[in-house]
């Protein structure tokens, strides 16, 4: 299977978000913005205007690095949208000082699903029943994401996550496998606000947290190299439960190796990609110019076998350590924040 458009997407499994967060009405408010802050946020400027040639009920939100084309009408979710996204930005850059991705990124957030399935058909044609398959969330494609709101938290957290794809497509020259992507990605989905202004809090994931542990219960986590081997859009096709144990060992992973002495090598390598130095690694391997030019299934599980290999997993303790982290995690909600005691300071890059 060829997949000439890296397929990337969040998956939020409603069930789950209601019971870890209560009623997910269309306006359930992110956890820390007050009454306060929405009554502040609302007396401010507006900061989208009129679509042009859009919908009657279109908007543009314009900030300092993003364009991104609405149906939400709702000044207040509007500015929340733009301060999630230039919060991820600040981010990105930390991580990757010399990026350069060209501006303004552009993403579209839909009122409703039939918007967006409505937009996701018009763009993806003949893939459109693998995108459909999303049932809350969204997609980056070619460097542009599309996203619908089921509640405002809800919205937020999946923008947030497919800021990071985007950013990966527009300033990576070399492309990343699916575990790291989507492992990145997860650990912008979980916020605190204070004072109107989101805080990225990864390990209080709740919905990611609660899959990971009745994964870990069901004893249905998969081995590191089969998860490094994994493309997300074979596991779109899967069942609900597959989806979201997929993700939530992700996040678990990713959050385990930004928050460990391995966060050196993940700034490695995310330095390589950026730089054009990545593929290197894969001089030697069987994958051809095709496999690595249409991002196949087979580059995939090469790709990213190989640099969990390179990168990680070379380290003997990595296993054991990651065994010992989860458990810690898991033991009880809310996990404490991992510590980052052992973590060595990485040139030019702040943490």
């Amino acid at each position: 299977m060829l997949l000439k458009t890296k397929i990337v997407a969040c998956f939020l499994l409603l069930t789950l978000a209601v019971n870890l967060y209560g009623c997910s009405s269309m306006h359930h408010w992110p956890p820390g913005l007050t009454s306060a802050d929405r009554r502040q946020l609302r007396a401010m400027p507006p900061v989208a205007t009129l679509w042009p040639g859009g919908p009657s009920d279109g908007r543009v939100i314009q900030t300092l690095h993003y364009r991104i084309y609405t149906t939400i009408d709702n000044p207040v979710q509007q500015r929340l949208i733009a301060r999630v996204l230039e919060a991820d930005y600040a981010r990105f850059i930390r991580l990757l000082p010399n990026a350069a991705p060209k501006l303004p990124m552009v993403g579209y957030v839909f009122r409703n699903r039939s918007q967006w399935a409505r937009y996701t058909r018009h763009v993806t044609g003949a893939q459109a029943p693998i995108y459909l398959h999303i049932e809350a969330g969204g997609y980056e494609r070619n460097g542009v994401f599309a996203a619908y709101r089921s509640n405002v938290a809800e919205i937020l957290s999946v923008v947030a996550h497919e800021a990071w794809h985007q950013f990966s497509f527009l300033a990576l020259k070399d492309h990343l496998p699916a575990w790291l992507d989507e492992g990145l990605a997860t650990q912008y989905e979980a916020m605190r606000w204070r004072h109107g202004y989101p805080k990225f809090t990864p390990w209080l994931n709740a919905v990611r947290w609660e899959m990971l542990r009745h994964a870990v219960e069901r004893r249905q986590l998969l081995p590191l190299p089969a998860l490094a081997g994994t493309q997300a859009g074979s596991v779109v096709m899967h069942n609900a439960f597959y989806i979201q144990a997929y993700y939530a060992e992700l996040w678990s992973f990713m959050l385990f190796i930004e928050n460990s002495r391995y966060r050196a090598e993940l700034l490695e390598l995310l330095t390589m990609a950026e730089k054009g130095q990545l593929n290197n690694l894969l001089a030697r391997s069987a994958l051809t110019s095709a496999d690595k030019h249409n991002l196949t299934l087979r580059w995939n599980r090469v790709a990213g076998e190989l640099y969990l290999r390179h990168f990680f997993t070379s380290h003997r303790s990595l296993k054991q350590r990651y065994v010992a982290f989860i458990d810690r995690l898991i033991k009880s909600w809310p996990p404490a924040r991992p510590e980052r005691a052992d973590v060595p300071a990485a040139q030019g890059v702040k943490s």
